[in-house]
């Protein structure tokens, strides 16, 4: 499985790491999948833990034609993950940003795969930059 960011979506999470960024900092990973390609087109932000309710996803979903393939965090807190551990959310992609010692920011990117439990999987992640 990999991962593939398009020049937008490359653009877009560069200019967020610019700025400063809050804790609240979440959103949509927004494409297409092919086989076990992600193409990630765009990213779109959204509310703090990504959605209030799972009525307000399953519209955002239908509203973007299905178009979700996952969700991307900065400063990622445990219970952030924990929100997207859930069976609507298996089979798409996490892309957790943090800044490692050195205050670089580094994307770690992931399946959220189930097997008894939901659980992430790291995978490949390749940039058109």
């Amino acid at each position: 499985m990999e991962i593939i960011l398009s020049k937008d979506a490359s653009k877009s999470i560069s200019v967020l790491q610019c700025c400063h960024i809050s804790t609240n900092t979440d959103g949509f990973l927004i494409g297409h999948k092919r086989g076990n390609m992600y193409f990630v087109e765009k990213i779109l932000p959204s509310p703090k833990g990504f959605f209030p309710s799972s009525k307000e996803y399953y519209a955002m979903r239908q509203t973007l034609d299905d178009k979700i393939l996952g969700f991307y965090s900065f400063h990622t807190t445990e219970s952030k993950i924990k929100k997207i551990l859930a069976p609507f959310a298996y089979g798409k992609i996490f892309l957790r940003l943090d800044q490692d010692s050195r205050n670089q920011w580094v994307i770690k990117p992931f399946a959220i795969e189930h097997d008894k439990d939901f659980f992430l999987v790291p995978v490949a992640l390749q940039s058109t930059r």
